[in-house]
């Protein structure tokens, strides 16, 4: 049996990091995996406090993304993403309406195209990110069969 190394829970060495999938980087930040959730949350972006958004939970299984430095440049070295490890990916409009077919254990994909100058006077551009949803040879979609059967009470759509 192991021994754990720092037994004083609370402390920082044993704070749990949450994992989410920014995109900087068009055409080359990306991933994909098993879609676990999609749940909503209250946003905090400035202007639409309260305001309920869509967060979609993967299973990774491929991809990259590059983060930010503290002037907000692309740091040219991508994070790669383990196979297994768990992100969450924000919702947006163009997200939200790619999402309303794909279910809870379907293999799915996330990519940064390109950006769109902003709407709204002196808001960032819009990053444009298409969703992808792989078929099977029979033209079904593919789904993580071994994932369902492990979390078969999740096998619902979690909408």
């Amino acid at each position: 049996m192991a021994k754990a190394t720092n037994k004083d829970v609370f402390d920082d060495s044993n704070e749990v990091q949450s994992n989410w999938w920014k995109a900087n980087v068009p055409m080359e930040d990306k991933i994909s995996g098993t879609l676990i959730a999609k749940r909503q949350i209250k946003s905090a972006l400035p202007g639409k406090e309260g305001e309920m958004e869509w967060v979609y939970d993967l299973k990774a299984d491929t991809g990259t993304y590059h983060t930010l430095d503290d002037s907000k440049k692309v740091i040219e070295t991508p994070v790669t993403i383990a196979a297994g490890d768990y992100y969450s990916v924000g919702g947006k409009p163009g997200i939200n309406r790619q999402m309303t077919n794909i279910k809870v254990g379907q293999k799915i994909g996330f990519k940064f195209i390109d950006v769109s100058p902003s709407k709204t006077k002196g808001f960032a551009p819009s990053k444009n990110i298409k969703v992808y949803a792989p078929k099977n040879d029979d033209g079904s979609y593919m789904m993580d069969e071994q994932w369902l059967i492990e979390n078969s009470s999740a096998a619902f759509d979690a909408e």
